[in-house]
């Protein structure tokens, strides 16, 4: 969960990189994502597999990649609106939102952890996005809107796709559906708009490959898998680890430094996620003897 966290922080790069409009990334994401989804499914077909009910995972992971589309692209236009620095940090909204709905769909109880480590990963986030970012844009309002829509599209699909992957008994084929369904909401949404180009640069389309290759395959697969084992509220604030990574990434791809303020953002961050995810210690039975207390083996 950890590993594929930190991989997605390469996302925002990459895209930032490529140089296109919000549906045009999502979209081609998508699509250049399917092919090596493909064959994940065919290598997991060759391994023995849980008995699997399509109509109890394919809806899910459809509904799952229709909320990434609305989400990524809601997030950048976020970012063009009131900055990259006070998008993240209401996109990390989504801790909230899926903790919610574990509770409320699943009845997973809302642990003392969880919500002992949120100071520190808003404090940390909003540390790494910048203290200094403020309500500033062409038009502020429906920016923040944006951003927090977008956590919670963010915190549907995180959620969904949970769901999703434990009734398939397997990873690819959830995500192979949910990708298609998120590169045709992004692609929908830029033939409304208009914002959807057809053909971009031949450099872009090398930066696009490689973050469907690094995000969209490997970064989701591995969050995905994870899914399959944790309570929902344990997977969103792990995903909050993208913001530390992105950090990282950005001073060593970029020569991006971070400033004192973001580093100890980012160590608040990793600190929140180990709270957050932490479990308690399994007590062994004890007798006592005498004065002495002795542990059964």
């Amino acid at each position: 969960m950890v590993t594929g966290a930190c991989i997605l922080g390469m996302t925002s790069i990459l895209y930032d990189l490529s140089g296109v409009s919000p549906a045009t990334g999502a979209f081609f994401r998508c699509l250049y994502a399917l092919i090596p989804l493909v064959i994940v499914v065919l290598v997991q077909r060759r391994r023995p597999q849980a008995h699997q009910t399509p109509g109890r995972w394919v809806t899910k992971a459809v509904v799952a990649g229709v909320f990434l589309g609305i989400d990524l692209v809601l997030w950048h236009e976020a970012i063009h609106s009131i900055g990259a620095g006070l998008s993240t940090v209401l996109l990390n909204l989504q801790v909230v939102f899926v903790a919610v709905l574990g509770y409320v769909v699943l009845r997973q109880r809302i642990t003392r952890a969880l919500l002992t480590s949120m100071p520190l990963l808003f404090v940390g986030v909003a540390l790494v996005a910048g203290m200094s970012t403020s309500l500033t844009g062409a038009n502020p309002t429906v920016g923040a809107s944006f951003a927090i829509i977008a956590a919670g599209a963010y915190a549907v699909y995180i959620f969904m796709m949970g769901l999703a992957t434990r009734a398939a008994g397997r990873t690819g084929l959830p995500m192979l559906v949910s990708t298609a369904a998120t590169g045709v909401t992004a692609g929908l949404f830029g033939v409304v708009t208009g914002t959807l180009d057809l053909a971009p640069p031949l450099a872009a389309q090398g930066w696009l490959i490689l973050l469907a290759l690094v995000s969209q395959v490997v970064g989701w697969l591995l969050v995905a898998s994870a899914s399959q084992r944790l309570p929902a509220g344990n997977i969103a604030a792990s995903l909050v680890l993208q913001s530390a990574s992105a950090l990282l990434f950005g001073a060593v791809l970029l020569s991006q430094i971070p400033s004192i303020v973001q580093i100890l953002g980012a160590v608040l961050i990793l600190a929140g996620v180990v709270v957050a995810t932490r479990q308690p210690v399994a007590k062994l039975p004890t007798r006592v003897v005498g004065r002495r207390m002795e542990i059964k083996a």
